[in-house]
């Protein structure tokens, strides 16, 4: 069974250019947005010790312009090839999805709701989608920020400062993992819940003429807002968590800023520190938030991936209900037999056909009459291979209906069904353009 990780694993080898190249933008940005403080340390101690003139201040100035528009167009860049490419696992799903529930049989359908496949093909692949895009790049651009600026921290600024800035981080990986298993599971609810909300509006929409003949709109209605309200509710839990991640952001952070402030003014008036690299330092923690953010992010947007993978991959997965396995591509002239066939429905009491033989010779023309609920529509799906019977066999010119690929036995059939469906289509052909 292929997890999450191995779907967005495949699919970044197969787009690995454009992951690539966005991942290069991004150490671009990275690099640039590590070197402003930098700067603004070195500025600070010229301007402490006059050293640095007006001239030298105004050209340091513009390269804090130019940095400044590197990063934004750099950021810009990488998010349209990633989303680019990110958006092609949807489009990948979702024919995966079609084509696989265009194969299916109607067995299938009857245990299965229209409204939750829709979910499925929209809200859910939406979230898996999510992971693949901007989950995979904001977690290599906060890994990377958080290397790099811890780098700057203990090799380019002060190492003690740094030690005693991470002392209130390992709080913070813990509330993350706690937070994310919350995540994980109202995630799953609120997608529940959506389908269940979306089902009940492909039924309403396809029933609303038996709705009003029976004068149950008041009753849908309220069942409707009831739906609504728990998706709602779903979402709004699912919102909560995500939300928890800040504070734990903001208490690290502010505990780092005060531990570092109180060893660094202690550095200061030790004159072990100038106030240039105080400042840097304190700018460096400064962008630890976002890689903090970042996390929170991608693990929730991973959380929500996981939760719909877990829904889409089982309908995925799922057997065909009917086998293509047959020979033979040509449906010859010849006798239809049905010897001893029963069929029984899932989660019926009774079976819809018991014991059923007949020889229907080639050229001879048979009339079922019944009332409803009697198997006439069953039998003749068996023979379609709509569905296939639990016993006995059928047979078609002297070959078993199972020897012959789906595609040569439905064109051999003129079948008109009793179920009327109006697609939404032209009437004409649509005229060639001029």
């Amino acid at each position: 069974m292929t997890t999450l990780s191995g779907l967005i694993g495949g699919f970044v080898r197969q787009h690995r250019r454009a992951y690539a190249l966005s991942a290069i933008m991004l150490a671009g940005v990275a690099t640039l947005t590590i070197w402003v403080p930098r700067k603004v340390g070195a500025m600070i101690d010229g301007l402490a010790s006059h050293t640095l003139g007006s001239a030298d201040l105004l050209r340091e100035i513009v390269w804090l312009l130019l940095i400044g528009a590197g990063i934004y167009f750099l950021r810009v860049a990488w998010r349209q090839i990633l989303y680019g490419a990110a958006y092609q696992l949807g489009v990948s799903l979702r024919t995966r999805l079609y084509t696989r529930l265009t194969l299916q049989s109607p067995a299938f359908y009857q245990q299965q709701r229209t409204g939750d496949l829709m979910a499925l093909a929209t809200n859910d692949i939406d979230a898996i989608e999510m992971a693949a895009g901007e989950a995979m790049l904001a977690g290599f651009d906060g890994a990377l920020t958080l290397a790099m600026v811890l780098g700057v921290m203990l090799l380019g600024v002060d190492w003690r400062l740094a030690c005693i800035a991470l002392l209130p981080f390992p709080l913070m990986g813990w509330s993350f993992w706690y937070i994310s298993g919350h995540i994980h599971s109202a995630a799953t609810e609120t997608l529940k819940h959506f389908s269940a909300l979306n089902d009940h509006v492909q039924e309403t929409l396809s029933g609303v003429r038996t709705l009003r003949a029976l004068g149950l709109e008041q009753r849908s209605a309220s069942h409707f807002a009831t739906l609504a309200q728990q998706a709602s509710d779903a979402s709004l839990r699912a919102q909560v968590w995500e939300a928890a991640y800040e504070p734990a952001v903001g208490l690290t952070l502010t505990a780092a800023g005060g531990l570092t402030l109180g060893l660094g003014g202690y550095l200061v008036w030790q004159q072990q520190l100038s106030i240039g690299a105080l400042t840097s330092f304190t700018m460096y923690l400064g962008q630890l938030i976002w890689p903090m953010f970042a996390a929170g992010w991608v693990l929730s947007l991973i959380e929500r991936g996981r939760a719909a993978w877990q829904r889409l991959q089982p309908v995925l997965d799922a057997p065909l209900t009917v086998d293509d396995h047959g020979t033979l591509t040509q449906v010859a002239s010849g006798a239809l037999v049905l010897q001893n066939v029963s069929y029984h429905f899932p989660q019926q009491s009774s079976a819809a056909l018991a014991d059923i033989s007949l020889t229907l010779a080639a050229g001879q023309t048979l009339g079922l009459v019944g009332p409803t609920g009697s198997g006439k529509s069953t039998l003749l799906r068996l023979l379609l291979r709509q569905l296939t019977p639990q016993s006995g066999s059928v047979q078609w010119a002297g070959h078993a209906l199972t020897d012959y690929r789906l595609q040569a036995l439905r064109d051999a059939v003129s079948w008109v069904p009793q179920e009327s469906f109006l697609f939404s289509a032209s009437r004409w052909p649509n005229p060639s353009p001029a």
